[in-house]
């Protein structure tokens, strides 16, 4: 039995999505310098580490499938 974490990394996200990490870093900026992005879902900053909630990006990608 394998528990999934509350919180996301950039790696994470990435695998599940099928991206490359430097996609969802340049998302995160272009978000937080208000410019068009895709990934509409806010990191939350551990220390200085980026983290997502899990239920916000099952949520993000949920709409995105349609």
């Amino acid at each position: 039995m394998s528990i999934e974490p509350e919180f996301f990394t950039d790696k994470d996200i990435a695998r599940k999505l099928n991206l490359s990490p430097s996609w969802v870093r340049g998302q995160r900026h272009k978000r937080s310098k208000g410019m068009p992005h895709i990934l509409d879902v806010d990191a939350r900053y551990i220390g200085s580490c980026p983290r997502y909630v899990r239920a916000e990006i099952d949520a993000f990608v949920a709409a995105i499938a349609g």
